[in-house]
């Protein structure tokens, strides 16, 4: 506990990147930004390094390197791909690193050279960053823009907001986390000027009139721009690009995480808003499911080898499938949550109710009404009693399924195809085509003492609350 100013200092000499830290990421870089331009010289391609470690914005655990690869606007899509995936290849092969080539709105190579992770993503070289070909294509212009208006004492600011995200979940704009990213977290230092002005306003905030604009694109038609961005909670106009929120990632639900905690934060100013490790005790995750008295039913599969941008949204959607299966069976199902790491993917439902009688009640229609009636007798007769409560008929009916998990388990244990046809989202089919495990409770917590991230994103679902 402690004054903000002073709680902000401590936290600050703890994630700011010491000599040795830069000199190590320098030289790393140096090796790196050298064999690209040993490879793409001949082409006559240019390049940029994204992001944090060229504005020093990042964060001391920080081992990732974004490298574009720019190419003339004149250059086809086919042959910017190809030789994107080839330049990427040549680098890594000069560095001696290992890679992949992964895909998302168009494929790039992700690799890894000693201990740093390092993608190289080819890109258009686009003038207007409001006629892009592809959402690549804006990040040399956030740099331009970043590098001009972010000065060192701000680095400093960012480099606050960024850690205080990241320790209350809500740092990152893929669709895992749906959160804030690194470029929103300086635009707002842009804005506000400082951490402390930021939380100051932020906990302020109202889902939904939150509208910054700061190249004045739209000065003059702001309800306008609300209505063009329905549902979002804040509105980020980029300013490079007249036509995009920078927010438009972060959920409804992240928002209220952020405003109140950063309300929290003023309220009682604490290192803990800043935690460097999110280290979770396991045992106290087992004590949570004996004091809340339900189950936990999770998925487990090999994850497909897609980027998280399209897993993560494919296995939300399938879970709320399987919730709505689990609910026309009567099992009523309270949260679900999902997690993957390179390997596995899981995805959990926690039940209120998962184990049901063998009968099953069914009303039917009032006994005046003759068709209906005689229809529902001739359909129910010889399945169980049939009696009238009040003016209606009334039945009992054996269950297909009396627990949840045998429900979920026989459900998904078919093929591709069924699995696509019951509403499951295509690489999760193949995924659990190929098979899966069913884990409960016990089990799944016990996987969690193998893992730290699935460990702390069963913690952050049972801690996922505002208030």
């Amino acid at each position: 506990m402690g004054n903000a100013e002073t709680v902000l200092k401590k936290v600050l000499e703890k994630i700011t990147p010491d000599d040795t830290e830069r000199k190590k990421t320098d030289a790393a870089l140096t090796s790196i930004k050298k064999a690209t331009e040993e490879v793409i010289k001949p082409l006559k391609l240019d390049y940029t390094l994204a992001g944090s470690f060229l504005r020093d914005t990042w964060l001391p655990d920080k081992k990732e390197f974004d490298i574009f690869i720019m190419f003339p606007e004149t250059v086809s899509r086919e042959k910017l791909e190809k030789t994107g995936i080839d330049v990427g290849k040549k680098i890594v092969k000069a560095l001696k690193g290992s890679y992949e080539i992964a895909y998302a709105e168009h494929p790039y190579i992700r690799a890894v050279v000693g201990e740093y992770a390092v993608d190289f993503v080819p890109c258009y070289d686009i003038k207007d960053a409001g006629k892009i070909k592809s959402a690549v294509d804006r990040t040399p212009h956030h740099n331009r823009y970043i590098l001009k208006n972010i000065t060192p004492a701000l680095s400093s600011e960012v480099r606050l907001l960024k850690q205080f995200c990241k320790s209350v979940g809500v740092y990152g704009s893929d669709l895992r986390v749906e959160g804030f990213s690194g470029y929103l977290s300086e635009l707002l230092v842009v804005r506000y000027r400082s951490f402390l002005n930021i939380v100051r306003e932020a906990s302020n905030w109202d889902a939904g009139k939150v509208f910054i604009d700061l190249s004045g694109h739209h000065k003059d038609e702001k309800p306008d721009v609300h209505k063009k961005y329905p549902g979002q909670p804040m509105i980020v106009i980029d300013p490079v690009d007249r036509n995009r929120n920078v927010a438009a990632a972060l959920s409804p639900g992240n928002f209220e995480k952020f405003k109140e905690s950063c309300r929290l934060f003023l309220k009682a100013p604490s290192e803990k808003y800043f935690r460097l490790e999110r280290k979770v005790n396991v045992k106290g995750l087992s004590k949570i499911f004996k004091e809340r008295k339900t189950k936990m039913i999770s998925v487990v599969f090999k994850r497909p080898g897609v980027v998280d941008d399209i897993i993560f949204p494919q296995m939300r959607r399938s879970t709320r499938r399987i919730k709505g299966m689990l609910e026309d069976g009567d099992f009523r199902v309270i949260g679900s949550d999902v997690w993957c790491d390179s390997e596995e993917c899981v995805m959990f439902l926690e039940l209120e109710v998962w184990k049901l009688p063998k009968i099953k009640k069914l009303t039917g229609p009032p006994t005046f009404s003759k068709k209906h009636s005689e229809e529902f007798t001739k359909k129910y007769k010889g399945h169980g009693r049939i009696w009238v409560e009040g003016k209606n008929l009334v039945t009992e009916i054996d269950r297909k399924f009396t627990e949840a998990d045998e429900l979920v388990g026989k459900s998904l244990k078919v093929g591709k195809k069924a699995l696509l046809d019951m509403g499951i989202a295509s690489h999760v089919a193949s995924g659990m085509s190929s098979g899966f495990t069913l884990l409960s409770d016990s089990r799944i917590v016990k996987k969690a003492e193998g893992s730290n991230e699935l460990a702390f994103s069963l913690s952050n679902y049972f801690k996922n609350k505002i208030l």
